[in-house]
């Protein structure tokens, strides 16, 4: 069964390794303990992949930036593919496949580690300058609105219009509160 993802999204590719192990597992016995490793090992980094195939979509991120990590799963997937058909007779082969499921378990955690932080680092300065570029126009907009502020007060009516109130007392209010009589 032969299944060609080009330029698959991360998801996409993620769920074909997921299903390639899934049924390798279950069908090859001499790379069933390898198998299963790689499957935890993916279930575990599941989550995040999610995340980041939403976050991706909500914010408009273009493919590439995911686009090594898409490769190395297709890679996998093909692997694990090859070891589904080795014969259970063919030690040699065997052995080599499974020192290279052992490759990849690792090679999915060292890359999702050092890919994934440097990702969230690159991320977390793009949210720190688009928050100062926020900082800087709401600093304008207040300013803006401080130099308003101040004008209104002295700016004049127009022809005709109603004069504007002055603002009302409340000495009524104070007298009756302090007990001082109401004057006549």
């Amino acid at each position: 069964m032969e299944v060609q993802v080009q330029g698959a999204a991360l998801g996409a590719a993620f769920e074909l390794l997921v299903t390639s192990v899934a049924g390798a597992s279950m069908k090859v016995v001499g790379f069933r303990s390898q198998l299963e490793r790689v499957k935890s090992t993916l279930c575990a980094i599941k989550p995040s992949i999610d995340d980041i195939e939403s976050l991706n979509l909500i914010l408009g991120r273009p493919p590439h930036e995911t686009e090594a990590f898409t490769v190395r799963l297709m890679k996998a997937e093909r692997l694990v593919r090859r070891c589904s058909k080795v014969s259970k007779w063919n030690f040699f082969t065997r052995l080599y496949y499974s020192h290279k499921l052992s490759k990849l378990e690792t090679s999915l955690l060292n890359f999702f580690q050092i890919a994934g932080t440097a990702l969230h680092l690159c991320e977390t300065k793009r949210i720190a300058v688009a928050v100062s570029d926020m900082q800087e126009k709401l600093n304008e907009i207040t300013k803006q609105m401080s130099r308003d502020r101040h004008t209104v007060g002295q700016a004049t009516a127009p022809e005709g219009a109603w004069p504007v109130p002055k603002h009302p007392t409340h000495g009524c209010l104070l007298r009756r509160l302090s007990g001082a009589p109401a004057p006549n």
